[in-house]
């Protein structure tokens, strides 16, 4: 099993989520709803949360590639949530 250096960033092909990955079970996603963005953090504990996190981490899905840091950082920054690991 391949070991990853956290956080990991990705965002969805579509430009409307960024995720920092803190864990193999924990996420936190920055969703564009209109002009807004809202923050939602996972903590996953049931099997299909696990999953997607872990789709996230290898890029399973082909509809979410990887970013740069700073990207997602600022974008939690703006929301006042760039601290909250």
């Amino acid at each position: 099993m391949q070991k990853y250096r956290f956080p990991l960033y990705r965002r969805s092909a579509n430009g409307l989520n960024w995720y920092r990955i803190e864990s193999e079970s924990e996420l936190t996603e920055v969703q564009a709803v209109g002009r807004r963005h809202v923050i939602h953090h996972l903590k996953a504990h049931a099997y299909p949360e696990r999953l997607r996190i872990h789709g996230l981490i290898t890029l399973e899905d082909g509809h979410v590639e990887e970013c740069g840091a700073a990207e997602v950082e600022e974008l939690l920054a703006g929301t006042g949530h760039a601290g909250n690991r």
